[in-house]
């Protein structure tokens, strides 16, 4: 985003330097004055220096003078690259000198206004729209106090701090440790992990721990939780790159389930939006179709909302059209002997509490529609995992939670391998693992293709 704006910058001052030298925003007495071909050049001498360098990767540790040392810096050397470029393109005499010293004042400036800004509001982004990173601290007496002072002072808003872990404790979690919750004791450590919404968890122990605290580490990453193991890295004068996440003062060993590209990412969620904007444009002709239907056979809501576990135990309200009569929850409990699935999941292939419109709904997978707003919000992907009801979540083991650490998707791999035939809960488990395993964005496109198909023929849910 700070790139993005950046080039805005680049592009307003030079537009504006050259209307104060020539009157005129893109062209001047000089026929020869091409000012796409300035413009160009600008843009890509500086993302260049960008991608040989992420200068602004440290942006939010500078103070206001040091960002605008900074700006300037990177100003003259973007002008240096730019006026290399036209000079052997032999038209570097055909530009004003005027409006180059113009045009560096103006972007140093504006760039430090945005910079300054965009530190401002970014912490305030992330508490409204963004989804942080939720991350619990385990730490012995001996690194505590300063993983808790490194903690407070890490100037990385896409953390959440949601509690430390003291390994000096028992049961007890007894009170708050220095502002920060401790929501168990060493010996709740894996139970609290199991049931909590938590992504990464950072270890900083001493030597003594490190044997003792290596079996739950390996039960957290088979929850696929992110950890992060502070080990002790000396400094050396002579060699000053270190190639380790860092945190405040600890340096750590990452161990995650899977590392994805961070292209692929935003590609699965580019695909997720405009998937979401096309499904709730359908959705809307379709409330206006299904709606009066659903609520001519039954009272009750046209939708249906229901809690659900998403990525890493992040709860969520889970849209769908209603499919059931209104009492469909309370009379769950009397068909559960019923109950065709071995395991953690609930389904019956004649369910009686399902409405005709709404049989019709399930068979052609109209009633998922609605999830298409829980995609849109970011709570769901267009592929993942499905999400579990609160009670299935509170019987979890361990490894089943492993389903979760991806984010919850309308389809996923079990659905397009015969999701009226699966019947064992722990045969959808490991089809799912073996998604997280192996993702990628074309995975993701291979499984939506595989969807459609298994739509068009009919085969939704039973």
């Amino acid at each position: 985003m700070i790139l993005a704006l950046d080039c805005i910058c680049i592009m307003a001052s030079l537009m504006l330097a050259n209307y104060i030298r020539n009157g005129r925003i893109f062209r001047s007495d000089n026929e020869q004055m091409n000012f796409g071909m300035l413009l160009v050049a600008s843009l890509t001498v500086f993302l260049a220096m960008n991608l040989l360098r992420n200068m602004n990767r440290n942006m939010f540790l500078r103070g206001p003078l040091h960002e605008m040392i900074h700006i300037i810096r990177n100003n003259v050397l973007m002008f240096g690259g730019t006026a290399v470029f036209l000079y052997f393109l032999n038209i570097l005499d055909a530009y004003s000198r005027l409006a180059f010293f113009y045009f560096l004042v103006i972007d140093c400036g504006l760039m430090l206004a945005v910079h300054q800004l965009w530190k401002k509001l970014l912490p305030v982004l992330y508490k409204r729209f963004g989804e942080t990173r939720k991350l619990l601290a385990v730490a012995d007496e001996e690194y505590s106090a300063a993983l808790v002072e490194d903690l407070k002072n890490m100037k990385d808003f896409s953390y959440e701090v949601t509690g430390i872990i003291l390994l000096d404790r028992g049961e007890d979690s007894g009170e708050d440790y220095e502002g920060i919750p401790v929501p168990a004791g060493r010996d709740g450590l894996v139970d609290y992990c199991k049931g909590a919404s938590l992504d990464e968890v950072i270890i900083a122990v001493g030597s003594r721990r490190k044997k003792e605290i290596l079996a739950d580490m390996e039960i957290l990453a088979e929850m696929g939780i992110t950890l992060h193991y502070q080990i002790p890295v000396p400094e050396l004068s002579g060699a000053r790159q270190k190639e380790l996440s860092q945190f405040g003062r600890f340096y750590t060993v990452t161990y995650a389930n899977r590392v994805a590209p961070v292209g692929q990412i935003l590609l699965k969620r580019l695909l997720d939006i405009c998937g979401a904007l096309v499904g709730c444009a359908v959705l809307l002709v379709l409330t206006i179709i299904v709606g009066p239907l659903i609520k001519l056979e039954s009272p009750g809501p046209v939708f249906f909302s229901q809690k659900r576990v998403g990525r890493n135990g992040r709860i969520f309200n889970m849209y769908k059209f209603r499919s059931m009569y209104a009492d469909a929850e309370e009379r769950k409990q009397e068909l559960m002997q019923q109950n065709e699935m071995n395991g953690l999941m609930f389904k019956i292939e004649n369910d009686p509490r399902i409405t005709k419109i709404g049989r019709f709904m399930r068979r052609t997978s109209l009633d998922e529609f609605p999830q298409f707003i829980n995609i849109l919000k970011s709570d769901m992907s267009l592929v993942g995992t499905r999400p579990p009801t609160l009670d299935e979540f509170a019987q979890y083991s361990p490894y089943h939670k492993k389903r979760l650490s991806f984010r919850p998707g309308l389809t996923g791999m079990w659905q397009v391998g015969g999701r009226s035939e699966i019947t064992d809960f722990e045969e959808i488990v490991r089809l799912d693992v073996e998604y997280i395993d192996n993702w990628s964005f074309m995975l993701d496109v291979k499984i939506l293709l595989k969807t459609v198909l298994e739509v068009f023929r009919g085969s939704g849910a039973k």
